[in-house]
């Protein structure tokens, strides 16, 4: 052989012998690749359970329902502007109210019932008045029940000369309305439900289509939360309105 020939040779074991340590190196970086994702599909399969699963659904529910919910209620329902310096205000801490939540709440359940002793505004002397609210949270729809004093109700029907829904349709008319326009929808019928032992409480049902992320997404749950409080306060200032021909929350004394 000569050294030409031989070079030859030598260049083509050269160049198999580079192609058998790419494949190696190949081997090696998919083996390690392969190290680091299967541990971050773990990862996301893990936490796409742990914030979809059952379990997971239900603590949300009840965080919203304990939590957030009256949190917000017992900021926004009742507030009379007194009004201050701009850094005062943003240098001020959240301060409590006078106003009084109770729950009855059942640990998993996604139903919760508010009662809610709140003080009317610029009423001289200061009253305390009462107002239930039952608030439902399933998976793809949130159910508000808007609640009055079955005999209050009863009244108004008698002085209103009107039955059912359309004597309550009469009462909240732009509580109803508003509520309509902000996207939820109204069951057109009442019912009556023992939400207190010493008062029946006559309700109609306001309800709303939840996105799929709802609970995932706490800028949805925000967004619903507000319209809500903002439906409420509409239903205590409709209801406490002088031109009712009855006061719709009944006044309570202190405890």
């Amino acid at each position: 052989m000569s050294v030409f020939s031989w070079l030859r040779h030598a260049d083509v074991i050269v160049l198999d012998t580079d192609r058998i340590q790419d494949g190696q190196d190949w081997f090696s970086v998919a083996v390690q690749l392969l190290g680091s994702l299967v541990p971050m599909l773990l990862v996301i399969l893990l936490l796409a359970f742990a914030t979809r699963g059952p379990e997971a659904i239900y603590r949300k529910t009840s965080y919203l329902l304990l939590q957030v919910i009256p949190a917000t209620i017992a900021s926004s329902l009742t507030w009379s502007p007194d009004f201050e310096v701009l850094e005062k205000v943003q240098r001020k801490r959240a301060r409590g109210t006078n106003m009084r939540i109770e729950v009855a709440h059942r640990p998993g359940d996604f139903c919760c019932i508010y009662r809610i002793s709140f003080p009317q505004l610029y009423s001289n002397p200061p009253k305390t008045r009462l107002i239930f609210l039952v608030v439902e949270l399933k998976v793809r729809q949130a159910n508000m029940h808007l609640c009055v004093p079955r005999e209050i109700f009863d009244e108004f029907c008698r002085r209103s000369n009107r039955e059912g829904y359309d004597a309550f349709k009469k009462a909240f008319d732009a509580t109803l309305s508003g509520a309509e326009k902000a996207g939820c929808k109204v069951n057109s019928a009442i019912y009556q439900f023992p939400y207190s032992q010493d008062t029946l409480q006559t309700a109609v049902v306001v309800f709303r289509e939840l996105s799929e992320d709802f609970f995932t997404d706490p800028s949805e749950q925000l967004f619903w939360i507000q319209d809500m409080v903002t439906m409420l306060k509409g239903f205590v200032e409709e209801g406490l309105d002088d031109s009712q021909p009855v006061k719709w929350f009944p006044e309570i004394t202190s405890r």
